[in-house]
């Protein structure tokens, strides 16, 4: 599996896009949240500490924690799916496991993203 989009909503900090205002992209080299009206995430593998089911309220989702100083600690991205699938199908794009650096166009225009918050 080279490539696994879901759409979905998120939360980022204290604020919140409903579903179907946020999409979760993944390939082995980036996870990208985007949040149309409250911000787009990219992440690379080695930013990542952990991606763990989360459930607040009536809703479930994914917990992305990470170590990206400039983005909100909590991170989420609501879904109607199992979360747990979700984590498997992350995992077979070899993102969790990935600790190879990416090339260095592509970590240049993550870590100019990560900068702008």
């Amino acid at each position: 599996m080279t490539e696994i989009k879901f759409t979905g909503g998120a939360r980022i900090g204290m604020a919140n896009a409903t579903w179907p205002f946020a999409s979760l992209k993944v390939t082995k080299d980036r996870l990208e949240l985007n949040a149309t009206i409250i911000g787009n995430l990219v992440f690379r593998p080695a930013d990542i500490i952990s991606i763990e089911p989360y459930s607040g309220g009536m809703s479930s989702g994914l917990k992305i924690n990470h170590r990206v100083p400039k983005y909100k600690d909590m991170v989420i991205f609501w879904t109607f799916k199992n979360p747990n699938e979700i984590i498997h199908q992350i995992r077979q794009t070899g993102f969790l496991d990935n600790n190879s650096s990416t090339t260095q166009a592509n970590s240049d225009i993550i870590e100019a993203r990560q900068k702008q918050g």
